[in-house]
Formats: C-alpha cells, sequence, structure tokens
C-alpha cells in the first residue's frame, strides 16, 4: 500500500530507471517525478520506505517494498542497499581526540578504515544499550552491532572516546 497526502493506496505504479536516476508516476495523475528512496525509520524498523521528490516532499509511502512488482523491486532494492550501506567495526586500534574531533582506526568487514568524526552528538546514534552507528565527518556510516563483543580493548576505545 501506499500513502498519498496522509492517505494509504492500493499499490505504486510507474517506477522506472533512466540514467541512473528513479522515477515514479505521481499517484493519481500521469507526471514522471525524479525520486530518491530512504526508510522511514532506516535504524530501528527499516520495513517502510519513502519516495521524495527533489525539493524533499513526500511522492509515495509504502509500507514495505513487498507492496512494489518484482520489476520495481529489483530498481528500488539497490538504490535502498546503496544509501543504507554500513561497514561494521570489528576492532578499534586507535581513538585520537584533538580539538573535539575524533581520529578513528579500526579494523571493519571489509578491512581496515581510518576516519574522523566530529560532533558525536550529531553523528553517533545509540540504537540499543549496546548497538551504535556512526557517521565519519565524509557521510560514512559505521556500526558497533554487539558493544560487548568487542574485545576489552577496544570497548575501552569506544565508551572513551563518546
Amino acid at each position: 500500500m501506499a500513502r498519498v497526502d496522509g492517505a494509504f493506496a492500493e499499490h505504486l505504479e510507474g517506477v522506472t530507471e533512466r540514467g541512473g536516476r528513479l522515477f515514479v508516476r505521481r499517484p493519481g495523475t500521469d507526471e514522471e517525478v525524479a525520486v530518491t528512496v530512504r526508510y522511514l525509520r532506516p535504524l530501528t524498523s527499516p520495513t517502510e520506505i519513502v519516495f521524495l521528490d527533489e525539493k524533499n516532499r513526500e511522492v509515495a509511502t509504502l509500507r514495505s517494498v513487498e507492496a512494489l512488482t518484482p520489476e520495481q523491486r529489483s530498481l528500488v532494492e539497490p538504490a535502498l542497499r546503496e544509501r543504507y550501506h554500513l561497514l561494521t567495526i570489528t576492532r578499534v586500534h586507535e581513538v585520537d581526540v584533538r580539538f573535539g574531533t575524533r581520529y578513528w582506526r579500526v579494523d571493519t568487514d571489509r578491512g581496515p578504515r581510518w576516519f574522523t568524526l566530529r560532533e558525536p552528538g550529531k553523528n553517533v546514534s545509540w540504537i540499543t544499550e549496546q548497538r551504535l552507528v556512526l557517521r565519519d565527518s565524509a557521510g560514512n556510516r559505521y556500526q558497533v552491532t554487539d558493544l560487548v563483543a568487542l574485545d576489552e580493548r577496544s570497548r575501552t576505545w569506544v565508551t572513551r572516546s563518546l
């Protein structure tokens, strides 16, 4: 079901891709709109998705990608995976704090990484007491899926620097 102007419709028609951009036919019209697709609650409930136009206005909201046809899903799911790609931190080697900026040296599920983190109040989201997501100064996102599962030294680096 798609929500349009606060009401839910039965389906969403006209999801296409051209030139690397997603387009959606605005419900109730023949107008095609270039959109980005996002989860409504990406960290706590990644099921409902929203299509936003270039001015970040809602075009339509779906309860799930399952409401899309298989062809539409094949366009939308890769866009969601790309947007919400998270590297998982498996070990923290060092966090150097200088003038409020944190310089992290970590191992991830995709190999070693170095990144900077500014304003932890804005760029660190505690999902649960043990799970957190960090956004570095370049916009990349990293997660610690289970703080307790990290080795003691890594846990110490995380708790001291945040």
